[in-house]
């Protein structure tokens, strides 16, 4: 499946650590569905399921339904940031 791209600062829970749903460890980290994982917990869940229902945005595969990337963002047509 490879790397997720979690850049977006919604995954980041500035309330604090919770266990996550797969090593039990703690994490500030989120999923899209608000689900405590570590990125590094989802990358191997995304491998070992590749049978999983997938995210797609605008015909590109994002990953699994259930831990995918960020849809990538749009760039201006100026080329300014």
């Amino acid at each position: 499946m490879g790397f997720l791209n979690w850049n977006s600062g919604e995954h980041f829970d500035h309330r604090g650590d919770c266990p996550c749903t797969q090593c039990g460890k703690p994490t500030p980290l989120r999923s899209h569905d608000g689900e405590s994982v570590h990125k590094v917990c989802a990358e191997d869940w995304n491998d070992r399921t590749p049978t999983a229902p997938r995210f797609e945005h605008e015909g590109r595969d994002l990953g699994t339904a259930r831990y995918h990337s960020d849809p990538p963002r749009k760039s201006r047509k100026d080329g300014a940031r």
